[in-house]
């Protein structure tokens, strides 16, 4: 048929590959027909002139008898119109028995009967290939060159060096036809780019036109396997050259990749040196090693500890492992372990063990001189010899006891941790709890202002409390995972010591206890410290003292500074104590432990996560300094810190940073214009009712595309401010705001972030954007009209 003649030089590929072409009409009231290409008549040995009635007989009748059944069924699947695939056996009438691979479909198109369509593909030579491999490894290459996988395929006139490339996807991209007339010389140039340097000699030899022809004279096809650098790794390829049955001035040259048969090669080698190392690796790590028959237990020995001299007496002298394992088990094996040892050394199980995995561990209990020693016999089986295994005999004392006491200390975490979901659970929704209780109340009585205002006041609180419940926890995680770096500045500690005075006074007058101050002993004042930081830890002691000290106790604070041992540095110690109920001495030995607390909330009324104190120690420990605390249950407790920080040289010379609000006359917001972006609904009313009651004009954009858009529309002086949301769909706060900037660089317009995000990272991303400031949402009125005072001014 027309649809299968094809050029001689399609039918030398299609013949060297082992493909041949096939038709098969099935027209009513005629028998079956069957047309073939030269390259299938060729592989099926059948003359070109073969009829096609007779050629489909042929061809059915020398199905082997063993797959009539399956070929049956793919005959059936491709009348079905499925595309069917078969490897089957066919008997040749001078090659013997072959193997044929088809692939077929139903041609829809044809409507004077049925039209079956597809290839056949010659596998004998891969089949034998798989069943033969030991004993025809010989002809590996010749059967691997005839498979399917190439990345690239060359068919060569060895007369003028031309070539075509089919499939040529591979690594070797640059060898074009079009533009390299010398396919030996052009091959090498392309390889050279991509071979690794320690191949790059034999594959240089390989591709050397008459080197090759040269060994295509002795065998139908030569090869050479080399390894590619691709992207810094090593893969391995296979390089093939073949004669071509059609054509004595033609050759087929393929590159594979064999990366994962090479390193199957590399593992059995690896294995084989492991088997052959294993006796000496074990005599270097093994206090006993013996080579043992498993028939007869008959053993050779490799070395004995003289520890097992001391406790088994003449144990070296045994040269039977059954006898040996009898000794250890009624000497010094655990009485407990001793059953569970004899089952796992019985000789099936060892031989079917060590022949599943190679290896098999028994481990067990010494008791010697009163004391539990781990102990584990190695099993390594011998590849070379049957039913023989190498045994040694190694302790796992150490490593053992250590993951006993890790397991011990995560059962210890997690319940620690269980417990602080306990009391999380709990302690959230209280505040909670009150939060929505005293909202619906002030719903109910809108009417009642005073009620109405109570009831808001109540629920504020509330929030504020469970908002710093978040806080600790969110805090200790990022602790924890190395984000929290310290923040130093030069500071001076007489100045910023007058501002948190009173927020550590406020503490304690909030629930009528007495609160002192003291600071004395101050020789230097100016120093570098992350304040804030230190102001977190003192807040935290200090409001933890507050707690557990009932009405009418007293809370100190006593600020000095003590000599120090390292120069350039001066050492500050805080002392707080409190009369209030004090800590038991088992508590205090897990007083900085993560969620930890001596009573639950439930019990003690006291409600906080009990990662406080754990916090305060990360920090003083990021800080160099120490923490130590003494206490006596219901006389109160004491908490020593001292921190070291860096000397200031020249204070007069240094801008201190102050970390309180500035104090400035109230101002009016009045004639203001700011521009929120916000895309949630509810915070922007927020924001909008705040400023708005500041006498502050509002507009609104709900990303930052808007925004953007907006400001295009009314001019860099329209506004005196922008609230700036970091996370919004289409343009997200930071892109809104580079953009501004890049649109106005020589007009700085305030750009605030108010944000969720309320990391340090997060503020030095808003800078780093261009921003001025960044508020943390929820968000706190006096911040907020603090920051708007750096920038609205008249």
């Amino acid at each position: 048929m027309d649809c299968l003649e094809s050029s001689d030089l399609t039918h030398a590929i299609l013949s060297s590959a082992g493909v041949g072409l096939w038709v098969i009409e099935v027209d009513e009231g005629r028998p079956p027909r069957m047309y073939a290409d030269k390259a299938l008549l060729q592989i099926l040995g059948f003359p070109e002139e073969t009829l096609p009635e007779d050629l489909y007989n042929l061809w059915c009748n020398n199905v082997d008898l063993s797959y009539y059944e399956a070929y049956a069924e793919f005959v059936d699947q491709m009348t079905r119109g499925e595309m069917s695939e078969l490897e089957y056996a066919w008997n040749h009438q001078s090659r013997g028995v072959i193997f044929l691979q088809n692939h077929g479909k139903r041609n829809d198109e044809y409507t004077r009967g049925m039209r079956l369509e597809g290839c056949c593909t010659d596998v004998t030579e891969q089949i034998e290939f798989k069943m033969h491999l030991r004993e025809f490894e010989q002809y590996a290459d010749i059967a691997n060159t005839l498979g399917d996988g190439f990345d690239n395929i060359y068919y060569v006139d060895i007369n003028d060096n031309s070539f075509i490339a089919f499939n040529a996807q591979g690594v070797v991209k640059t060898l074009d036809a079009m533009t390299c007339k010398d396919f030996f010389e052009g091959f090498e140039q392309a390889l050279e780019k991509v071979v690794y340097r320690e191949d790059w000699e034999a594959v240089k030899d390989f591709v050397n036109k008459e080197k090759m022809l040269h060994g295509l004279q002795k065998d139908r096809a030569v090869s050479v396997a080399f390894r590619f650098l691709l992207d810094g790794q090593q893969v391995f390829y296979r390089l093939k050259a073949a004669k071509t049955p059609d054509s004595d001035s033609h050759i087929v040259v393929t590159l594979e990749n064999v990366d994962e048969e090479e390193t199957a090669k590399a593992e059995r080698k690896a294995i084989s040196i492991r088997d052959m190392a294993v006796i000496s690796g074990l005599s270097d790590d093994f206090g006993c090693v013996v080579y043992v028959d498993c028939e007869t237990l008959s053993e050779i020995h490799y070395r004995f500890d003289s520890w097992f001299e001391k406790y088994l007496p003449g144990w070296s002298e045994i040269d039977n492992f059954g006898k040996r394992l009898d000794v250890l088990v009624n000497s010094i094996v655990h009485p407990a372990d001793r059953d569970a040892f004899r089952d796992a050394i019985q000789r099936d199980k060892v031989l079917g063990a060590v022949e599943r995995d190679h290896v098999y561990y028994v481990n067990f209990r010494l008791q010697v001189d009163d004391d539990d020693i781990y102990y584990q016999i190695k099993f390594v089986k011998d590849e070379t010899s049957k039913n023989h295994v190498i045994a040694g005999f190694h302790s796992v004392d150490a490593e053992t006891k250590r993951e006993m006491a890790n397991l011990e200390k995560a059962e210890l975490a997690n319940k620690a941790k269980s417990a602080f979901l306990f009391n999380m659970s709990h302690d959230i929704r209280t505040p909670l709890n009150a939060m929505i209780g005293f909202t619906d109340m002030a719903v109910k009585n809108i009417d009642d202002r005073d009620k109405a205002l109570d009831c808001l006041n109540k629920s504020k609180m509330a929030s504020e409390h469970l908002l710093s419940l978040i806080n600790d926890v969110l805090d200790m995680s990022r602790i924890e995972s190395g984000k929290v770096e310290l923040d130093v500045n030069p500071i001076d500690l007489d100045e910023n010591g007058e501002d948190y005075i009173p927020i550590l006074k406020s503490l304690a007058e909030k629930k009528n206890v007495g609160f002192e101050y003291l600071r004395h002993d101050i020789r230097n004042r100016y120093v570098y410290v992350d304040f804030l930081r230190l102001n977190q830890v003192l807040i935290n002691v200090v409001s933890n003292a507050v707690k557990y000290t009932p009405s009418g106790g007293l809370v100190s604070v006593d600020v000095s500074q003590i000599p120090s041992d390292r120069e350039g540095y001066g050492v500050y110690q805080f002392v707080i104590k409190d009369t209030g109920i004090g800590m038991s001495p088992e508590y205090q030995l897990h007083l900085f432990d993560e969620f930890s607390r001596e009573r639950t909330s439930t019990v003690s009324k006291q409600q906080g996560t009990g990662l406080g104190l754990a916090i305060t120690k990360r920090i003083v420990d990021m800080m160099e300094g120490s923490i130590d605390v003494e206490s006596e249950v219901g006389k109160g407790s004491k908490f020593t810190i001292r921190v070291p920080m860096r000397l200031q040289e020249n204070p007069e010379s240094v801008e201190q940073v102050r970390f309180s609000y500035s104090e400035q006359e109230p101002i009016s917001f009045a004639g203001f214009k700011v521009l929120v972006v916000e895309d949630n609904e509810l915070n922007l009313e927020i924001s909008k009712d705040i400023l708005e009651s500041a006498g502050i004009t509002v507009d609104s954009a709900k990303d930052g595309s808007i925004a953007v858009e907006r400001l295009k529309e009314k001019g860099p002086d329209y506004y005196d401010c922008i609230l700036m949301d970091i996370q919004m769909p289409v343009m997200d706060g930071f892109e809104a705001t580079r953009e501004i900037r890049k649109m106005y660089p020589d007009k700085r317009i305030p750009i605030i972030a108010l944000s969720a995000n309320a990391f340090d990272e997060d503020r030095r991303k808003s800078i780093e954007a261009g921003m001025d400031g960044h508020l943390a949402k929820p968000i706190v009125i006096a911040q907020l009209e603090d920051s708007l005072k750096k920038f609205l001014k008249k």
